[in-house]
């Protein structure tokens, strides 16, 4: 095949017509594709052919490939450039077809000098510097894929006697990534290692040997191999794997085998005694070692199959991975998941990533003989809802490398403890937010409840008290036997129950305080099982209502004295009026009497003890206050000397401003009891004692 490269649309499609002309396999291409096969002839068109030739000359796989360079005539130096680029000859525009064939023929029969060698110092120089490490064989492996014209090279160990190769380094893939692979599905790298020879598949949709795995290789994109064999000294090592997009090896030809068997030769010659094969052998060792165990633990579980399948709890046996290898029906029902799907995954992977410890240490464990308490793991089912499975272990199989775990469905359970778990903080936040104190007691006495409100109350903390302190000691003594006979009793509210009743306590300090308290017993069928008792402190209560009493005290005195006042002031107004009427005819008497009429002396005493009585008025006229003083037995009176506000015993007619006369005394203190009386009254007045006077003087 002639590849025309280069130039513009026109001169391409116009060489290539003239070479097809002459009958030459030919193409054009804008540029040279790095998957392509190598050409027999490279013809490289456009006035500057220069940047192409160097770049073609720099593919290892280009490097001895013949390659002309059309250029035009003008400049002369474009010839000259192209030679001194890497061009094997130059033909210079215009040129006939005739002689355009004939240099393109003679230039494609030429042999390839170099090109083989310089890829196989390269490879050699890579892996004498770096032996076999991955980065190098990488290099390796894209140096080879470039020469021999493939897409993809991969270097793949094998261990003789294993069923498993290794693919330790490939073109396409991260240096330090390595892949298992199943021999058996890779005929092709069976044959070669077999044989000892290169295979090559032109197509593997038709070559017998791949037509086994024909449709998986096509959905890859693989329709060309080649394999050769890695070896040294007759012993297999692996083999190098190379393939491609399209269908065809013949670009390969007799030098491109040798060449792939060369390189084949030379990097064995560089793994024979590295690591990576011992490492590799290490592995398969390993490998085989595994499934030695793991057809040992399937021995086991065959032989408990049944047993497993006959129980109701749901039976997973997972290897020392925590990789599923059983799985019974129940545990198929649990879960939702078939059994094919959960063969070879991890149980870790069906539950919250904070109990995945659990399970790892769960398996270290029972694979030492020892088992594990039973716990709870929350499992994923197909459904998307959650399973709580109470989980056991068993140690039958750890002899073999395998865990036994028996699980049982407790979702529904465990809701309940759920529920009843808040039920019950919720009432113990409840009892402990009332403000008075609760306190329960088993039939022995021993506390078991003492709530916050109780330990403001007594003074003591619950952890000093719970378990610890005779509830008898809270009481005066005597009172806890008398609480229960109360409680026993039908005439405390009922046999269980005692209503609301007044008792004594003992705090921390020492101290009696009072308390009103309620108390129940509590009942299982019919038997007693413990006392509860709700205590509320008086002590605030009974100050409040001493203060209520004092409160009222004062206030009936306050009434007793605005009662007194109110009185005071209606007695003083009442009998002033009687009282000035007396004491004005008692004058009037005098002044219509002789000097020395014998009835002047009872006169002047009634006028005497009007004038006490008029003392005493006043007296009563300014009471303030209530206050008593002792009466004959036990009898108290109104003491009207401290009543009065600003009462004075001695107060006389004189000390109110009245004179008195000694002919003239009683008209002075009637005179100063009128004065001094400011009440209306409804007797006579002193005008109308006059008046009357005036008349008995007429005749």
């Amino acid at each position: 095949m002639i590849v025309v490269l280069g130039g513009t649309d026109s001169e391409r499609e116009a060489l290539v017509g003239q070479l097809a002309a002459c009958g030459l396999a030919v193409r054009g291409q804008r540029q040279l594709g790095q998957n392509d096969a190598p050409p027999a002839l490279l013809v490289i068109a456009g006035h500057e052919p220069v940047p192409l030739i160097t770049a073609a000359r720099e593919v290892p796989a280009l490097a001895d490939i013949p390659l002309l360079a059309v250029v035009p005539a003008i400049p002369p130096s474009a010839a000259v450039e192209a030679l001194a680029a890497g061009a094997t000859d130059v033909a210079v525009l215009p040129l006939s077809t005739a002689v355009l064939a004939a240099r393109c023929r003679n230039l494609a029969r030429l042999p390839r000098q170099g090109g083989g060698a310089q890829a196989l110092a390269r490879i050699n120089d890579v892996l004498t510097a770096n032996g076999d490490d991955a980065e190098a064989l990488q290099q390796v492996l894209a140096l080879t894929a470039s020469e021999l014209g493939f897409d993809r090279a991969s270097l793949i160990a094998h261990v003789e006697g294993s069923d498993h190769a290794f693919v330790i380094a490939a073109n396409d893939a991260e240096p330090m990534q390595r892949f298992t692979l199943a021999i058996a599905e890779y005929p092709e790298v069976v044959e070669a290692i077999r044989t000892g020879n290169p295979v090559l598949v032109d197509d593997t949709l038709t070559d017998p040997l791949t037509a086994s795995i024909a449709a998986m290789l096509s959905s890859r994109s693989v329709r060309g191999i080649a394999v050769f064999p890695v070896q040294w000294r007759g012993r297999p090592l692996g083999a190098f794997l190379l393939r491609k997009r399209t269908p065809g090896i013949a670009h390969l030809g007799t030098r491109g085998v040798e060449l792939g068997k060369l390189i084949a030769s030379i990097t064995a010659a560089h793994l024979r005694h590295g690591a990576v094969l011992e490492s590799l052998r290490d592995q398969t060792h390993r490998i085989s070692r595994a499934r030695y165990e793991a057809e040992r633990r399937l021995r086991g579980i065959d032989s408990l199959k049944e047993h497993f399948e006959a129980g109701a709890d749901g039976v997973v046996v997972l290897d020392d991975a925590g990789r599923i290898l059983f799985v019974n029906r129940a545990a198929e029902r649990i879960t939702g998941f078939a059994r094919d799907g959960l063969l070879g995954s991890e149980l870790v992977d069906l539950v919250p990533s904070d109990q995945r410890s659990q399970i790892v240490d769960a398996i270290s464990r029972v694979l030492t003989g020892v088992n594990v308490d039973a716990f709870d793991l929350e499992l994923s089912t197909t459904s998307g809802e959650r399973v709580w499975a109470s989980v056991s272990t068993s140690t039958v199989l750890a002899g073999s490398g395998a865990v036994i775990l028996a699980f049982r469905d407790v979702t529904a359970e465990r809701a309940l403890e759920h529920e009843l778990r808040s039920t019950k903080e919720f009432l113990e936040r409840l009892i402990d937010s009332t403000v008075d104190a609760i306190i329960a007691a088993d039939m022995r006495g021993t506390i078991i409840l003492f709530n916050q409100g109780a330990e403001r109350l007594f003074g003591y903390r619950a952890r000093d008290v719970i378990g610890k302190k005779p509830v008898w000691e809270l009481y005066d003594t005597g009172g806890g036997r008398q609480i229960m006979r109360m409680l026993r009793s039908t005439s405390y509210g009922g046999v269980g129950r005692l209503e609301q009743t007044r008792r004594e306590i003992l705090i921390a300090k020492g101290d009696a305080v009072p308390v009103s308290m309620t108390a129940s017993v509590v009942y299982e069928g019919e038997r007693e099982v413990a006392t509860v008792g709700i205590l509320t402190d008086l002590r605030e209560r009974i100050r409040m209502e001493q203060r209520l009493l004092d409160a009222q005290q004062k206030l009936q005195l306050s009434e007793k004295q605005a009662l007194v006042a109110e009185l005071a002031g209606a007695a003083a107004h009442e009998l002033n009026q009687p009282l000035t009427s007396v004491l004005g005819y008692a004058q009037l008497i005098v002044r219509q009497s002789e000097k020395d009429a014998a009835h002047l002396r009872a006169v002047g005493i009634i006028l005497s003890e009007a004038e006490r009585m008029a003392g005493i008025v006043k007296k009563i006229g300014k009471l303030t206050k209530y206050e008593t003083t002792e009466y004959v037995g036990s009898a108290k009176m109104l003491d009207l000397d401290r009543a009065a506000a600003d009462s004075n015993p001695q107060l006389t007619l004189a000390d109110e401003g009245v004179p008195i006369e000694a002919d003239d005394r009683q008209t002075g203190e009637f005179a100063a009891i009128s004065i001094g009386t400011s009440a209306p009254h409804d007797g006579p007045s002193l005008g109308d004692l006059a008046d009357l006077e005036s008349r008995q003087a007429k005749p």
